[in-house]
């Protein structure tokens, strides 16, 4: 019993020594904002980085107190030679599953967290090539998005975008060469992102059009706002609405997110059309699968265990 709280320390400096940030690492909400979106494209590293991290774990349990101790020191480093060789390959295993992580804009660029802060950049006077092309998607601009990412899994069609995206851009203006790249003019970029009628977030332009007095405000208000789809809608806001769809679909219906074909779907336009609000089966599918995107892996394996709620 005297050695427990001690074992229990150096289990947690193991962990912490062979997975380092990732012991804490979560799976990111993703929001369609603008350009590609793929919800799960985090599913498997996140699988396999919880299997490996149980493993670690289950394996440091099994261990009696004299083989522990023998093994690890205080700082959970491996204080016995003769298992040197045995820690080594257990590392180069764990690299081969930390090579899976996708990078953070691997399913798209509407990564919770992520979100642009557009008060602070319509505030400035100009912009790098880098940091319009950002804003004008909706992300924090991060300096060049690709450094530090070699290797790192992405869906091919999200760069795509990025680089379209950006080319564009870099086309309608003079951003200089690399070794002596130039910014530009935050009125000009952001009227030209109006006069295109580039998707662009309404934010960004109304925060631009309030601090340069660019006077797009007007047609804003009449035009674009009027057109505007849930793309468009604060990802924060989007996000609480997700979580009220999937709870009331769940709760409410007996949806199981994990079923391969349901009928709930179906059920939800019905009713939906019997209330007058008409809404397309793909578009209520759409919705469900985004808020069950939300939903961790526990609740996930909790549905369906509970008893549907009766509707009147």
């Amino acid at each position: 019993m005297s050695n427990e709280p001690s074992r229990a320390y150096i289990t947690t400096k193991i962990l912490q020594r062979r997975y380092g940030r990732l012991l804490k690492w979560k799976k990111p909400v993703i929001h369609d904002i603008r350009g590609p979106y793929h919800p799960d494209v985090f599913d498997g590293f996140a699988f396999d980085l919880a299997l490996s991290i149980k493993v670690c774990k289950e394996t440091l349990q099994d261990m009696t107190d004299a083989e522990f101790f023998d093994r690890f020191d205080l700082r959970g480093e491996v204080s016995n030679p003769a298992n040197t060789m045995a820690e080594r390959l257990t590392l180069s295993e764990l690299r081969a599953v930390f090579r899976q992580e996708p990078v953070w804009f691997a399913g798209g660029f509407g990564v919770e967290g992520r979100e642009a802060d557009v008060q602070h950049w319509a505030r400035m006077q100009r912009w790098s090539l880098n940091e319009a092309a950002a804003l004008s998607i909706g992300f924090e601009p991060c300096g060049d998005l690709l450094e530090g990412t070699d290797g790192m899994p992405v869906q091919s069609d999200v760069l795509a975008f990025y680089f379209k995206r950006r080319a564009l851009i870099e086309d309608n203006f003079d951003w200089g060469n690399v070794a002596d790249s130039c910014r530009n003019s935050v009125p000009d970029v952001v009227r030209w992102f109006d006069q295109v009628k580039l998707d662009v977030p309404e934010q960004l332009l109304a925060a631009a059009d309030k601090y340069h007095a660019l006077e797009i405000g007007k047609k804003l208000r009449l035009g674009r706002a009027s057109t505007a789809d849930d793309k468009h809608v604060d990802p924060r806001e989007r996000s609480t609405m997700l979580k009220l769809i999937i709870t009331m679909a769940v709760r409410g219906y007996g949806y199981d997110p994990k079923a391969e074909r349901s009928t709930i779907p179906s059920e939800i336009e019905s009713d939906m059309n019997l209330l007058g609000i008409g809404i397309t089966l793909e578009t209520v599918r759409k919705h469900l699968k985004s808020g069950s995107a939300l939903l961790c892996d526990e609740v996930l394996e909790d549905i369906g265990t509970s008893g549907r709620i009766k509707k009147d």
